[in-house]
């Protein structure tokens, strides 16, 4: 029994070493944006809050895989998929805007590539790909939408190909993702 016991407790360390190691890759891989500053401004829990990590992923993964393969694979490659939503009734939405440009100018310097900007009527859009330096992987997708009814951070961390990206755009017939071409500047 006692050698049962030593088994279990080595696997559960072990578990929860990499659990614990797959956290801190996680922060520290070139797809990772540190929303935190912005959901201070809110000084309120988000109305929408969704953190998914590997292991939660990878569950995913296998459940879908025999009727979703293209999906799968694309699930199989992220990290972390970080979505807050905050109702903007109550935020100043410009004192938003004002720290999202902040951020912005800080994946900027960190080479993240802007794929769109929206600045009117109200609305603050932001979002950005981390590429990797051939362009042939995406590392992490980061958005960030300011407007008079939600404020929304999503930061999804992986290594992502154009490919999965394309893929999946022709399974869920999403044709801006079907002739998805990234190229470095």
């Amino acid at each position: 029994m006692n050698v049962l016991k030593k088994m279990m407790t080595m696997l559960l360390t072990a578990s929860c070493l990499s659990t614990a190691f797959a956290a801190d890759n996680t922060l520290n891989h070139p797809g990772y944006v540190d929303f935190s500053s912005l959901s201070a401004i809110a000084n309120a829990e988000p109305s929408v809050e969704i953190s998914l990590k590997a292991p939660i992923l990878n569950m995913v993964t296998n459940l879908i895989r025999t009727e979703e393969e293209e999906a799968a694979n694309f699930i199989s490659k992220l990290l972390q998929v970080t979505v807050n939503v905050f109702e903007s009734s109550g935020i100043d939405v410009s004192k938003f805007s004002d720290s999202m440009n902040e951020i912005a100018s800080q994946l900027d310097e960190q080479g993240w590539d802007r794929v769109v900007r929206v600045r009117e009527d109200g609305e603050h859009v932001d979002v950005y790909f981390r590429l990797s330096d051939d362009a042939d992987v995406i590392h992490g997708i980061a958005i960030m939408v300011a407007e008079s009814d939600d404020t929304v951070f999503v930061n999804i961390v992986g290594d992502i190909s154009t490919d999965d990206l394309s893929a999946l755009g022709r399974r869920f017939d999403i044709d801006e993702l079907v002739d998805l071409d990234v190229e470095v500047n």
